[in-house]
């Protein structure tokens, strides 16, 4: 939607809200705030669509999630303006860590989504139960939806959409209020694909609804089948008990506090690179970025020093200039937050070697890129999620303590461990997070087949591949009996049979032959028992 359009809803009052360029604050867009009425409507839709869409071989769909990574990719400049606008974030990392996760997430989903919903033999262990045969196969739940964030406004909400299609589900998406474009571009490209398949005119699997917090509460109310939500671990709760009411099956993406965790035997000229952009992309506003940065004793100095000199050069600016390395946060109440907790830890003796303050001479949403140490975890720098470009840095001495720091938090999402490859491996592999990379970190959102998704305050369930597409597939036992004219032994009448059945639960588990062949013989009048 172009800025200036005028838009009214279809219930008749002008219903609008705009959104605004972070780094000027100027307005982008108007879009309408769909009702309830509205967004049922358009889970209707999808209903109808899912009819259409789930009875196409796995190969057409496929076909057409490929032809949207084709048109994303054909069209990464146009797409990346549109999200810098709106979210503010450099057009470097509009391009990679939006656009092209989102291209590669549509053909991992294309590629491996038959794979998800393969079947598998179930196995009969009970010799009463050899004469039948089963069978897990995987089913589409049906309308899924959506509620996506503002910091990654293509990509989050374009995997898991991809992820529902390809599985042969249909969707419904509200975007955040702050970034709604970038999903309604989805949408376009998506119809594009399918009228050159030759499967336009019907209605769309993917529908999308803009709006404020009231459309998203409709969306949740709606007929849906599933709901994807991504955001704060506030507004998480409430979406948690809002679905508990209808017993709304859901997967929630709360954020985390992701630590980093530096050894004696880390690279330090990578790491310290790793520590800066971590903290520092997209403005910090990444629910993986370093929020916490734990370094041994005997290294600290210097990688503080690299970390400073590395700041220190980053260039803060509009995300539209090619030069930018560091946007505005999305709003001033994010800056805020910021502030507030970089204060506090001032406050309580930390002590700010570079940053800690705003930019207004920027525009009205900039903040310095800071590097802070002396911290602890009293402090809610050190504890809750700060949606910053800020780098808190504390020392520890010996790997117990690098864990211990690591693992004392509420939340779980991912984390990284630097050092020489297999001491590194050691302490990974005893961090508590849904993912922990080792010498790398942020990337691995990026791995379209990796899953994403932690523990703890960060949420229920995963996203991303085999996992995340499992998620939007139910299980289906099917169970043949090869003998359906025979009647069971575990059938009525059950006067009379209770020895002989107690005996066959001897014969299946006893421990030595004797009692078996004991068993066997008692068990044999349950084979001639007459059944209704």
């Amino acid at each position: 939607m172009e800025s200036g359009i005028h838009i009214v809803s279809s219930f008749g009052a002008e219903r609008e809200f705009s959104t605004h360029n972070p780094a000027t604050g100027e307005p982008v867009a108007q879009y309408p705030v769909a009702s309830g009425k509205e967004v049922d409507a358009a889970v209707a839709r999808a209903r109808e669509a899912h009819g259409w869409w789930q009875a196409l071989r796995q190969p057409r769909r496929s076909a057409a999630l490929r032809r949207v990574a084709a048109l994303l990719a054909e069209e990464r400049t146009t797409l990346a303006r549109a999200i810098t606008s709106e979210s503010g974030k450099p057009m470097q990392e509009a391009l990679l860590s939006d656009v092209m996760v989102a291209a590669d997430a549509a053909v991992f989903c294309a590629e491996h989504a038959s794979a998800a919903m393969r079947g598998e033999e179930i196995s009969h262990d009970n010799p009463a139960l050899k004469l039948k045969r089963g069978r897990l196969v995987w089913r589409p739940l049906g309308v899924i939806g959506i509620i996506s964030p503002w910091n990654y406004p293509l990509s989050i909400p374009a995997a898991d959409t991809f992820a529902a299609l390809a599985t042969g589900n249909t969707v419904v998406v509200k975007p955040s209020e702050l970034t709604p474009r970038p999903v309604l571009e989805l949408e376009r490209l998506l119809a594009k694909a399918l009228e050159a398949e030759g499967l336009g005119g019907k209605p769309g699997p993917l529908q999308v609804v803009t709006g404020l917090c009231a459309t998203g509460e409709a969306l949740i109310a709606a007929a849906i089948d599933k709901l994807i939500f991504t955001g704060s671990v506030a507004t998480g709760r409430k979406v948690a008990v809002a679905a508990a009411e209808r017993l709304l099956p859901v997967v929630l993406e709360l954020g985390g506090k992701d630590a980093m965790v530096v050894l004696a035997d880390a690279n330090l000229e990578a790491a310290s690179s790793a520590a800066v952009w971590g903290a520092m992309m997209n403005a910090g506003q990444t629910c993986i970025s370093v929020e916490r940065c734990y370094v041994d004793r005997s290294i600290y100095s210097r990688f503080l020093g690299l970390c400073l000199d590395k700041i220190n050069r980053l260039r803060v600016g509009n995300g539209a200039e090619p030069d930018t390395d560091v946007g505005p946060l999305i709003t001033n109440r994010q800056l805020r937050i910021v502030e507030q907790q970089v204060e506090e830890a001032r406050s309580l003796g930390a002590t700010v070697h570079t940053g800690g303050r705003a930019l207004p001479e920027l525009g009205p949403n900039y903040y310095a890129p800071t590097l802070i140490t002396d911290v602890n975890h009293s402090m809610s720098l050190m504890t809750e999620e700060t949606f910053g470009p800020v780098l808190p840095v504390m020392p520890f001495s010996g790997d117990d303590e690098a864990v211990a720091l690591a693992n004392d938090s509420s939340f779980g999402l991912a984390g990284s461990v630097w050092g020489a490859n297999a001491h590194a491996t050691r302490v990974a592999g005893r961090v508590e997070a849904g993912a922990v990379m080792i010498n790398d970190l942020l990337s691995g959102f990026a791995v379209s087949g990796a899953p994403h998704g932690g523990l703890r305050l960060s949420g229920i369930g995963r996203s991303h591949g085999m996992l995340g597409m499992r998620e939007l597939l139910r299980p289906v036992y099917l169970d043949t009996d090869l003998l359906p004219g025979m009647k069971k032994l575990w059938w009525y009448p059950y006067a009379g049979n209770l020895d002989a059945m107690a005996a066959f639960t001897e014969l299946l588990h006893a421990r030595d032959l004797r009692s078996k062949a004991r068993a066997a013989l008692r068990a044999l009048p349950a084979f001639f028992h007459k059944r209704h």
